[in-house]
């Protein structure tokens, strides 16, 4: 199968992640695997196949020209990946996504969690806050059981072409979308301003850069589903590990491995599964 790989890169610091990324993809044994890079910089990384280079006003919206690479090539190829240059896919996670989206309803499409390690064990980015899984969401699909987890970014996306193309049917895929809802107009003095409405600040709310996968999930009318019966298969390394001790400013509390486990054993033991 040919799979295409657009992946941002913006300077030169997390260039050994772009090495390890690309030398894991190109080798993939089932997969003919072409790898595009869209940068702000020159890059000469064995392995990349293509390099774009923008130069941009707002480089929040670099990882939007990703999108469009793929939309340019969703005649070409049988499976799609956009990603950030820090995660690391590896040929098992497109394998488990074709094998669940024979087994789930269109309207349903499965994801990944991301996670960092160190000596004291795993820890997951996207749980903080007041992110948390939906435990009224567990459905079981081909004998395998499936939640949905309500943070929706992954920094990355796996489609086939058919998801696609079916995504591009409700949503254009070239944009960003947004929802009313994010915003509430208020009367101040003798005109209108916007702000953001309150409940969405936390949960529902992403940046212009999240939104490159989030609005794939929010917006096309797709229910995404972590498995949760193979959770180890669908985790992916944040390969900086930079969220754990808060590095950077990054000070969001962060779960670990024991507080994780422990959601995944309440799904599994919810008793009132939606069987298909």
């Amino acid at each position: 199968m040919k799979l295409l790989v657009v992946i941002v890169n913006y300077g030169n610091e997390q260039l050994n992640y772009l090495q390890r990324v690309v030398a894991e993809l190109k080798s993939f044994e089932k997969y003919s695997v072409h790898i595009v890079v869209n940068s702000n910089i020159p890059l000469n990384i064995s392995g990349v196949d293509e390099v774009n280079i923008y130069q941009m006003d707002d480089y929040q919206l670099l990882p939007l020209t990703c999108r469009n690479i793929i939309w340019e090539n969703r005649d070409k190829f049988d499976v799609f990946i956009y990603t950030e240059n820090d995660h690391l896919f590896l040929e098992h996670h497109i394998d488990k996504h074709l094998e669940y989206e024979k087994i789930l309803p269109k309207s349903k499409i499965s994801g990944l969690i991301q996670y960092e390690k160190n000596e004291t064990g795993y820890y997951y980015p996207a749980y903080h806050a007041d992110f948390d899984w939906d435990y009224k969401s567990v459905q079981t699909y081909g004998g395998k059981i499936f939640a949905h987890f309500n943070n929706l970014h992954q920094a990355s996306f796996i489609l086939s072409q058919k998801q696609l193309i079916r995504i591009g049917k409700r949503i254009n895929f070239l944009e960003l979308h947004s929802d009313k809802d994010y915003w509430i107009v208020k009367k101040y003095k003798n005109f209108n301003i916007k702000i953001f409405n309150s409940k969405y600040i936390s949960k529902n709310a992403y940046s212009v850069k999240c939104k490159v996968n989030t609005d794939i999930y929010r917006y096309a009318g797709l229910q995404k589903l972590i498995c949760i019966s193979e959770f180890k298969e669908n985790l992916i390394h944040h390969l900086p590990n930079i969220y754990i001790n808060g590095e950077g400013g990054r000070l969001k509390l962060r779960s670990d491995e024991k507080k994780m486990n422990y959601a995944i054993m309440k799904l599994l033991n919810q008793k009132n599964y939606d069987k298909t």
